[in-house]
């Protein structure tokens, strides 16, 4: 047999050299189904045989035949060796249905420790979408963690599916607000805002159709649709219909809290969690504060050391009490529980960097901004670094969910680099941030405008400070004109964006002996600003 084994070709290679026949194989296994094989063997013999003349078929009719343990290592291997022949890839998608729930149980697990979990993903997708199994998908959504970023695609799907069976039980099912609520989660963690609050708002309807007939059973799931429904709301671009929302979910909150507070400690966590964010988001800052840190302080309760649970959530809130003090002027208290978030996370994704590797990402450039804004450079640079490092990580595996936030990332980073004097770095940075901004600015619909302008802005300073003021100026008119767009629609947002950019341009213009030109620029920034000074000081004589 080790002879035989031996004869086979080398694998490590690509294309044509990962083809093993499937004769050659057999001859050295006598005709046993592949769990026979022990792992190194595995290794080398797998993909080979799935690519030459055994093909899926082969795989597929060894399914019923093997452990779980044994099947998940073979999906390793042919997870990895899609790196080198695509063709493997899609011929993983094309598994059918026998075996389908061994596939899934397998394939959930080892896609989130794979370092390719792309095939595994395109497979588990194919087998929920084709399955005419609905415990096949009950199966799936069963064992979905409550955090994944690989899984995020197999999570809407499998809900979606579950949501169209429970539809054909009526409209009026618990089980079905249920889903729908999922589903809508799952929908906003992928950036899928409007699909998210419609499925929100059909889950929050039945609630309150149920709570007719019986408050006190129904009262907690309508708490959580409301929940929900008021960041779907948020994600969606709707600050003042989330804030209505969100409070009516805390005072539902409280009232079950009174009943029961044990019980609905953690509910009412999430609810002031929300209504603090979307406080936050018609910027009343204050009031987002105390609800901030009331929350905090029902999350520590129950996130003490010796237990696993509400960590994450812990987490969260702090950072949105940071936020707030980051609004107020408070800059200090601001870093301080940014860092207690990012150490939280930091011991979150050691235990599973799949459901919290975004979430460290965000506390580790947010705590690059405030070093920075405290003229902290060493630890801004430090944690800016460390910041695009993550995302590049998460981008490869969901580019849709994660380029925007490298492309802020790489920002923050360029802005460190700059002021460490490492100009040849930081345009590097800055022209990649550029372009990522302009590709997503393509596939959105003005979406990513202001993000895309203040990328330009960046741009031509950077390009300034490296002696190329004359490609610098052609990028601070560009920044000049998607901001005088943006003020037309919205001008209390980006007048001071635009104030800017102008001020930009005029100095790159008077910097090289362009002064009458620079004057026009220089004199509408300067009524920009001080027509916002003016708005300031009028507010400041307001009673209350």
């Amino acid at each position: 047999m080790c002879a035989a084994v031996g004869a086979l070709p080398d694998v490590s290679g690509r294309g044509e050299e990962l083809t093993i026949s499937r004769s050659g194989v057999e001859e050295v296994y006598q005709g046993r189904c592949w769990s026979g094989m022990s792992p190194g063997h595995l290794a080398v013999c797998l993909p080979g045989v799935v690519l030459g003349t055994g093909g899926v078929a082969w795989f597929v009719a060894g399914l019923d035949r093997v452990s779980p343990s044994h099947l998940r290592a073979a999906l390793v291997v042919l997870a990895e060796a899609s790196a080198e022949d695509p063709r493997l890839a899609r011929l993983m998608a094309e598994v059918g249905q026998d075996g389908a729930a061994g596939l899934a149980r397998a394939g959930l697990v080892v896609a989130r420790q794979s370092t390719r979990p792309q095939p595994l993903v395109a497979m588990l997708l194919r087998l929920i979408r084709t399955t005419d199994d609905p415990e096949t998908v009950n199966l799936v959504v069963s064992l979905l963690p409550r955090r994944s970023t690989v899984l995020g695609t197999v999570a809407v799907a499998a809900l979606e599916r579950q949501v169209g069976a429970l539809r054909t039980l009526g409209n009026d099912d618990p089980a079905l607000a249920n889903a729908l609520r999922d589903w809508s989660v799952r929908l906003r963690e992928l950036g899928r805002a409007e699909a998210a609050l419609v499925a929100g708002q059909e889950a929050a309807t039945i609630c309150r159709s149920l709570i007719e007939r019986d408050p006190d059973a129904h009262q907690p799931a309508l708490a959580d649709a409301l929940d929900n429904l008021a960041l779907c709301h948020a994600a969606a671009g709707s600050p003042r219909e989330a804030l209505v929302t969100a409070q009516e979910a805390t005072r539902m909150c409280r009232e079950l809290a009174d009943r029961d507070r044990q019980a609905h400690r953690g509910r009412l966590g999430s609810a002031l969690h929300t209504v603090a964010l979307c406080l936050g988001g018609v910027r009343r800052r204050g009031e987002a504060l105390e609800l901030a840190e009331e929350a905090a302080e029902l999350y520590r309760g129950l996130a003490e050391p010796t237990r696993r649970g509400y960590q994450s959530e812990l987490a969260s809130v702090v950072t949105a009490s940071a936020h707030q003090l980051t609004g107020l002027g408070r800059h200090r208290e601001a870093l301080e529980r940014t860092k207690e978030a990012a150490r939280i996370r930091r011991r979150l994704t050691r235990q599973d960097t799949d459901a919290h590797l975004p979430d460290l990402a965000w506390s580790v450039l947010l705590l690059a901004r405030q070093f920075a804004a405290l003229g902290e450079q060493a630890d801004a640079f430090r944690h800016a670094n460390d910041a695009v490092r993550f995302y590049r990580s998460l981008a490869e595996q969901s580019p849709d969910l994660y380029q925007a936030n490298l492309a802020s990332s790489l920002l923050t980073l360029t802005s460190a680099l700059a002021m460490a004097g490492r100009r040849k770095a930081a345009l590097e940075h800055a022209e990649e941030a550029t372009r990522l901004y302009r590709h997503l600015e393509l596939a959105s619909s003005d979406r990513y405008l202001p993000a895309l302008a203040s990328a330009v802005n960046n741009l031509a300073t950077t390009l300034a400070a490296s002696g190329r003021t004359e490609e610098a100026i052609g990028h601070a008119q560009e920044a000049v004109r998607i901001r005088r767009a943006l003020v037309r629609r919205d001008p209390d947002t980006h007048q001071a964006a635009l104030a800017s950019s102008l001020h930009n341009l005029a100095k790159r213009l008077r910097s090289l002996g362009r002064t009458e030109e620079a004057t026009r620029p220089a004199q509408e920034a300067a009524k920009i600003y001080r027509r916002a000074s003016e708005a300031r000081g009028a507010r400041s004589l307001l009673p209350g």
